[in-house]
């Protein structure tokens, strides 16, 4: 049996597809909640009669690793999200003594001709249990920033395909680094703005990234993807619930006026060294709300939930950006 607690899980980047990394000194810890990741087979089912009821042969078809990560943030964890869902080579904004400041933006060209994002692979042991499974050539196609009253915050990382190592991997003790424990970003350490003014009646607002990318596969003679490929735009879009004090999101929403969303969430329980302390910072420079209906669904408290998309900005180039501060410097 193996127990949830039990779990070790690590990534680490590849400089190329195709092989994974096995160096254990290059893989960084991950604490998480909860994850699926794992092997799907489509299954070809043969259709010929053959005078009887049962099924007919069976073969296995498309091969694929999917999943999703769930975590409360902490300052390394979220680096190592970014990295793989946004940035596989952020730029250092600023650099003084333990004070590291990392700039996430979409990366605006793929990996290579075969990879969309840059290619990690996975390290996952039930160390109760003796097992452990390592996936490589990792394609990361989404992550959500989720901030909610009287809860962490939280991300979720979307798997876009990957592949497995077909043998079994030995035990590593993978662990997150033990200065990351415990630093979380509870509700409380976060303030939201939109066009300059603050946003204070907001209950819980979600940034999501998605790259709209997919396996593509042809006839090479295997059941592994032949490349990744996107398969639609780049998507920001933000969801959240707004308790209705006034009529300003709702005339934005009216009239298409687009505005500044920042987000901004900072961890006071240890500095980074004097005067700073772990920030996130996630501004969306255009964003355009595309739902937004207020209604009464009883005597209490009117809240409304909207949709937004963030639009890329013609000034600054870009629709997202997520700016870090944390003693980070192990690399990605």
């Amino acid at each position: 049996m193996s127990y949830g607690t039990q779990i070790k899980v690590g990534f680490a980047r590849q400089t190329a597809g195709g092989t994974a990394v096995t160096a254990v000194g290059s893989f960084h810890g991950f604490a998480l909640t909860s994850e699926d990741v794992g092997l799907e087979k489509d299954e070809l089912i043969s259709e010929n009669l053959i005078g009887r009821f049962e099924q007919g042969a069976t073969y296995d078809g498309i091969n694929r690793i999917t999943g999703t990560i769930d975590f409360e943030v902490t300052p390394r964890n979220l680096l190592t999200a970014l990295a793989m869902a946004v940035n596989w080579s952020p730029p250092v904004l600023a650099s003084s003594g333990s004070l590291r400041v990392h700039e996430f933006m979409p990366n605006t060209a793929d990996f290579d001709a075969t990879y969309v994002k840059a290619p990690f692979t996975m390290y996952k042991q039930f160390s109760d249990s003796n097992s452990a499974e390592q996936f490589f050539d990792l394609q990361f196609g989404g992550l959500t920033l989720a901030f909610g009253q009287g809860q962490f915050l939280n991300g979720t990382l979307t798997l876009a395909g990957g592949a497995r190592s077909p043998t079994g991997v030995g035990s590593a003790n993978i662990l997150p680094d033990a200065g990351d424990v415990g630093r979380l970003f509870p509700w409380n350490v976060s303030s939201i703005s939109l066009g300059g003014a603050a946003l204070t009646a907001q209950s819980e607002i979600s940034v999501s990234l998605n790259e709209n990318m997919d396996a593509l596969y042809t006839i090479n003679g295997t059941l592994a993807p032949f490349k990744y490929t996107r398969t639609g735009f780049r998507e920001v879009t933000v969801q959240g619930t707004f308790y209705m004090v006034d009529r300003a999101m709702l005339n934005d929403f009216v009239a298409g006026t687009q505005k500044r969303l920042l987000i901004t969430a900072m961890n006071t329980l240890a500095s980074v060294q004097s005067g700073y302390f772990n920030t996130l910072t996630v501004d969306v420079p255009q964003l355009k709300i595309t739902a937004f209906k207020p209604g009464a669904s009883g005597p209490g408290e009117v809240s409304v939930s909207f949709t937004g998309r963030g639009v890329i900005d013609p000034s600054s180039n870009y629709s997202l950006r997520i700016t870090t501060a944390s003693t980070w410097t192990a690399g990605f």
